[in-house]
């Protein structure tokens, strides 16, 4: 683990070093920590597959420490009990709770099939101790959709929530 952090490191500062340094302005941001961080990205919008679609030795290495129903289960508990606030993806219009029961309902869905993850979320680095922390907007979740012939030709948006 501390490898993939120094070579995130590496990559992130040869990024912002092999550009202008003049060009650059960085922001500092108070997140509620004793440190100010820069932001890296205010708003960055990220697809994460949470489930291996090609049984990829890769991908199951990079999932070992996942706990998708886990994640699963607390997203649908959360809007079932009132906690969050179940969206629709494309229109960001709010749902109701009718609305994801018929969602689990349809017959191509199931929470089994949930496969990817969209974060929108923020970067802040604190350079002076090498710290890096995301905070997390939103989440939506994909479920896989087959074919034919039973091959994933996509994911489809179930909901997105956010946080806090």
């Amino acid at each position: 683990m501390k490898i993939i952090h120094v070579l995130f490191s590496i990559i992130l500062s040869g990024v912002f070093f092999s550009c202008n340094q003049k060009d650059i302005e960085i922001k500092k941001v108070d997140i509620g920590r004793a440190n100010n961080y820069s932001v890296f990205a205010d708003t960055i919008i990220n697809d994460v597959l949470i489930q291996n679609p090609d049984n990829s030795e890769w991908t199951d290495y990079c999932l070992r420490n996942l706990n998708k129903d886990v994640l699963v289960e607390e997203i649908f508990n959360s809007v079932y009990n009132g906690k969050l606030v179940p969206y629709e993806f494309f229109q960001n219009i709010p749902l109701e709770i009718k609305d994801i029961k018929s969602l689990e309902n349809e017959p191509e869905f199931s929470r089994d099939k949930i496969a990817k993850v969209q974060f929108e979320e923020a970067w802040f680095f604190d350079t002076e101790n090498q710290i890096m922390v995301k905070k997390v907007y939103s989440i939506m979740l994909a479920y896989e959709v087959y074919n034919l012939e039973g091959e994933i030709k996509g994911y489809k948006p179930a909901f997105k929530v956010y946080f806090k």
